[in-house]
């Protein structure tokens, strides 16, 4: 709980006095997690066309690495156009972490959550439309394309794990992306003054998505699956049923909670040991001259 302890113990960052800047931060969120989302579940969707399989399962390797490398390398591109803007977020936990960190105010927060979910909506929406003309053409032994094409690269749980297999998959992809963030964008002792970070950025989400794209789809990004569930069940009650299955709160429980064990973890790394030894050393020697002048009352006891 060291994170809310800080949060409570210091003042909020002020970056929410200039309305008009916090205004054009949040639009830029919102163009970013846009295009973000739009090219990364486009990628499901044209892997999909071309070499099988359907939303989400992994059922052909093949389209996993072309999925897993549109992801990390789109965070990496707007990492590097964004990041010296507004942090470069594009994902609501992530800036639930830089809130716990005491990066963001909470204002700022609820602002780029706004913009990250509704940047997720038009993404998905512009996918639709961008293979709309799919919808119901053959696709040989396997039948004919949904409507909306594989529901637009929605998440989904393989039917081969459990809900709780799901969840820690989620925990445990969406912790490894957002620990590399912390240790690499926000430590000050380490790479972040450099233009390196958003490198390991985009290869950790590489490395999560190849390992999570057969059992959960990949979220390990709130807005990356809300975008499509929402479009998906304003098509149709069908498709509401696919995407929002008994399953569907491990995509943000997970994430969130993932945003709050890195904030903790962090805070220990952050942990300045040498300075509470310097501190327990001056107690020391303040409390040994306050035995010299009492007349070495200590000495005293320890001969009786």
């Amino acid at each position: 709980m060291s994170s809310i302890l800080a949060l409570m113990k210091n003042p909020a960052p002020d970056d929410t006095s200039n309305r008009k800047k916090l205004i054009k931060q949040s639009l830029i969120e919102f163009v970013a997690t846009t295009v973000f989302i739009y090219f990364g579940t486009l990628s499901a969707v044209s892997t999909g066309s071309k070499l099988g399989g359907g939303s989400g399962s992994g059922e052909d390797v093949g389209r996993v690495f072309p999925i897993a490398f549109s992801f990390g390398i789109s965070i990496m591109c707007l990492a590097y156009s964004i990041g010296h803007i507004t942090g470069g977020h594009m994902n609501p936990a992530v800036s639930f972490l830089m809130f716990l960190q005491g990066q963001i105010s909470l204002t700022k927060m609820m602002a780029y959550w706004v913009a990250q979910f509704h940047g997720a909506l038009l993404a998905s929406a512009l996918v639709w439309g961008s293979v709309k003309s799919l919808a119901g053409d053959d696709k040989g032994e396997d039948g004919t394309y949904n409507n909306p094409p594989f529901q637009l690269g929605a998440t989904t749980l393989s039917g081969d794990i459990s809900t709780g297999n799901g969840f820690l998959l989620e925990l445990m992809g969406s912790f490894f992306f957002y620990f590399v963030i912390s240790q690499t964008a926000l430590d000050k002792n380490g790479i972040s003054k450099s233009n390196l970070p958003a490198i390991p950025i985009g290869f950790s989400l590489v490395v999560v998505h190849i390992c999570l794209i057969p059992f959960t789809g990949c979220g390990v990004n709130p807005a990356r699956t809300f975008g499509p569930a929402m479009v998906n069940c304003m098509s149709s009650k069908d498709n509401c049923d696919i995407v929002f299955g008994p399953w569907w709160w491990i995509y943000y429980v997970g994430p969130f909670s993932a945003a709050f064990l890195v904030a903790e973890i962090t805070a220990l790394i952050n942990w300045d040991v040498d300075d509470e030894k310097k501190y327990d050393d001056t107690k020391i020697s303040d409390g040994d001259e306050q035995n010299n002048e009492s007349g070495g009352v200590d000495v005293q006891f320890a001969n009786e």
